[in-house]
């Protein structure tokens, strides 16, 4: 009988010093070990139409700025026109990408955005001008690359 108890007050006594083990947080990926990095300016208007406009800037440099129009009205609400762009430093150096996102789709564009994805983008941004309807018009030619398996 005194070994039972003495296992279970052995297994509750190892449970309790575990359960007080210093925390020791995994470092944040791409934030060079810098740890909180404070926002120095952050601004968000939001219209009663829905378009908007917002932007922050974080003391390491990164940020973004946003601004949206209305473009119609649809079923589910406004239909949105956004132009942007976001900044921040990777190990390579800095990052810029400004983008559209409208009717087209997302339109990023910069040097951290691969050639053959900015050409991907131009050619979906074509056939959706082509054909709002939807779809791959007859006219338009559509490379194999764009159709990977």
């Amino acid at each position: 009988a005194m070994d039972g108890k003495f296992v279970i007050l052995l297994l509750a006594s190892a449970t309790l010093v575990a359960s007080q083990a210093a925390y020791y947080p995994r470092p944040l990926v791409g934030g060079a070990g810098l740890g909180f990095v404070p926002i120095l300016a952050q601004n968000y208007i939001l219209n009663p139409d829905g378009s908007y406009n917002f932007n922050y800037e974080s003391a390491d440099g990164s940020g973004r700025d946003e601004a949206a129009v209305v473009k119609g009205v649809g079923p589910e609400g406004p239909i949105l026109g956004v132009q942007g762009n976001y900044r921040y430093t990777s190990p390579d150096g800095p990052v810029s990408v400004s983008y559209i996102a409208d009717e087209n789709g997302f339109q990023p564009t910069g040097d951290a955005v691969h050639p053959s994805i900015q050409k991907a983008v131009a050619y979906q941004v074509a056939v959706a001008q082509a054909n709002p309807l939807g779809g791959v018009p007859a006219g338009l030619p559509y490379s194999r690359a764009y159709r990977r398996v």
